[in-house]
């Protein structure tokens, strides 16, 4: 699983005028973009594997039958299960970091720029990627070297940067930025796991409304 810590870490030097002469070459744009769609059919139907039936359920048998092709074709793509599995964990960090990237989170008096960094994080981490993420990585953990485990300190310093940008007036040290980061993602993903528990009954208003306090505090008082 080593791979997507290098591949987020290490982005290749692309040649742009090659680039524009490809997106111009009508042949290879529709090759290029029945390959992406082919792959996104791929990595979907993995997503919707492990969410309706768990990690287990997410065979290479299961894989090609749910995206409708055979799993020659899903290794011409990926390679094998565990490039898709990368893949899954690249999608749910870049959506998430492409999502408070926008212009919007940096608008704003620190309480409503506070509450838009929640609530985004919080839409995320109900949405189907980062809950295949969580699946993955509990069903892995453990696997190879644990410095190249995948979690959200492999991306620390992406959040970091991001964090920096949305909070840009806050005096807060790098080190009390990743104790929201972390404070963030742990009471997230603790919530989510009591509302798998506990549908009916649990309610997360109340803590992601003091949630939001708790982060106002350490980052502006």
């Amino acid at each position: 699983m080593a791979k997507l810590n290098e591949k987020l870490n290490k982005q290749p030097v692309k040649n742009f005028d090659q680039e524009a002469k490809k997106s111009n070459d009508p042949v290879i744009s529709r090759q290029a973009a029945k390959s992406k769609a082919m792959q996104d059919k791929i990595v979907d139907a993995v997503i919707g594997l492990i969410k309706e039936k768990g990690f287990a359920a997410a065979s290479s048998t299961q894989i090609a039958r749910r995206a409708g092709v055979s799993w020659g074709a899903v290794q011409h793509h990926f390679g094998g299960k565990e490039e898709i599995l990368e893949e899954v964990l690249e999608r749910s960090h870049l959506k998430f970091h492409h999502s408070l990237s926008a212009d919007r989170f940096t608008t704003g008096d620190a309480e409503k720029r506070v509450a838009k960094y929640v609530n985004a994080a919080w839409s995320h981490y109900q949405g189907d990627e980062y809950m295949a993420t969580m699946e993955i990585l509990l069903a892995t953990r453990g696997h190879g070297n644990p410095s190249s485990d995948l979690s959200i300190s492999r991306s620390r310093n992406t959040h970091l940067k991001l964090a920096r940008k949305i909070f840009y007036d806050s005096a807060a040290s790098d080190r009390d930025l990743r104790e929201v980061i972390y404070l963030v993602h742990c009471m997230l993903t603790g919530i989510l796991i009591e509302m798998a528990l506990e549908p009916e009954s649990f309610s997360p208003t109340i803590y992601i409304r003091r949630l939001k306090r708790i982060v106002q505090e350490i980052l502006f008082t």
